[in-house]
């Protein structure tokens, strides 16, 4: 059997779902494991020898050591794991989102000021963080310094829910698209 985990839950399931529907129809098991120590935890449990492989989409965010820390705990045990458990290389879902090109008009957002951040935004992430040295608009870097924790995960979730909540299309419901 092929698995895909996520600690997504909610749209981020929706759209992992949806995923295994239209590239790999269907073929793959897609279970929430509700947060990335949910994720560890069914690690753990794991005969890796059963001959199952396992897709793990993991939010790996370096700045966030908590992350970092669990990630190379996953990725040791990957390492392991002789081809049955394979990390998506990914920051999170929502980047996925702000980084899908017809964003803007299949929601039909009008928020110009929030469509100039992303596109600074996603300009400015290298590996697997935003690079705030490359930021140079005010307006941006304004929004970044609001986040009491900054991180480039809160700042993706943050962005792509403002950008799809709205009317036409949302990334916040429990189905992708539903507002």
């Amino acid at each position: 059997m092929k698995y895909l985990w996520t600690e997504d839950t909610g749209a981020g399931l929706h759209f992992w779902q949806l995923v295994n529907q239209l590239f790999f129809e269907g073929k793959l098991i897609v279970e929430s494991k509700e947060s990335n120590q949910g994720i560890l935890d069914a690690i753990y449990q794991l005969q890796p020898d059963t001959g199952d492989i396992y897709y793990i989409v993991f939010d790996y965010v370096v700045d966030n050591q908590d992350i970092r820390n669990k990630y190379r705990i996953l990725r040791s045990f990957a390492d392991r794991s002789a081809g049955h458990v394979i990390i998506l290389d990914m920051i999170c879902f929502e980047y996925l989102i702000l980084a899908f090109d017809q964003l803007i008009s299949w929601t039909g957002t009008g928020k110009k000021d929030k469509i100039a951040m992303r596109e600074e935004i996603l300009a400015a992430v290298e590996n697997h963080r935003i690079n705030l040295a490359e930021i140079k608009d005010e307006k941006t870097l304004q929004y970044l310094a609001g986040f009491k924790r900054f991180s480039t995960e809160r700042v993706m979730k943050s962005l792509a829910g403002e950008l799809t909540e709205n009317e036409k299309w949302s990334i916040r419901g429990a189905l992708l698209g539903e507002s």
